[in-house]
């Protein structure tokens, strides 16, 4: 009996080292690693590091106020008030860094308006959606509504 508890825990412990040296190979070495305030990080401690060295892409929505009042003040009263101006426009540090050279393009497909608009049951009544295949007969949505208030029409019509 004691022949099999001693082959029993040489097993175990066998395991537990195994485990402990593939461990060793597999799990980055600042996983898991102390912050300045001793608590404990449950990531790659060098991500974050990596990370911060990135290019910077997206700029803010109140960047693009600095030098487009009238839009913002405008967007932030309609529908999209909620959304990032590089929701639609797309990233924009580029732009508010250099506005004269550097111009994001617009996409004024019927796909962008899709990704929100498209009917989908689990959204709320009251969101704004479409079957968008019936809607429009085939045109942009931008030739009908104003992407900043989409409830008015080109024209002044409202919804």
């Amino acid at each position: 009996m004691r022949r099999i508890h001693a082959k029993a825990l040489t097993l175990y412990l066998s395991a537990i080292l195994i485990f402990l040296i593939v461990r060793s190979f597999i799990v980055p070495p600042t996983f898991g690693e102390f912050t300045d305030d001793y608590t404990y990080r449950w990531f790659r401690g060098d991500s974050v590091r990596e990370i911060m060295q990135l290019e910077m892409k997206f700029a803010t929505k109140e960047m693009c106020a600095d030098c487009h009042k009238e839009r913002y003040d405008f967007l932030e009263n309609g529908a999209h008030r909620t959304l990032s101006c590089e929701t639609c426009h797309g990233p924009s540090m580029k732009h508010a860094e250099n506005p004269k050279t550097y111009h994001p393009t617009v996409d004024t497909t019927r796909e962008l308006c899709k990704l929100c608009h498209e009917y989908n049951p689990t959204r709320p009544a009251d969101f704004p959606q479409k079957f968008t295949d019936e809607h429009g007969y085939g045109r942009k949505c931008v030739e009908c509504h104003d992407p900043h208030s989409p409830w008015v029409f080109k024209g002044g019509v409202q919804e």
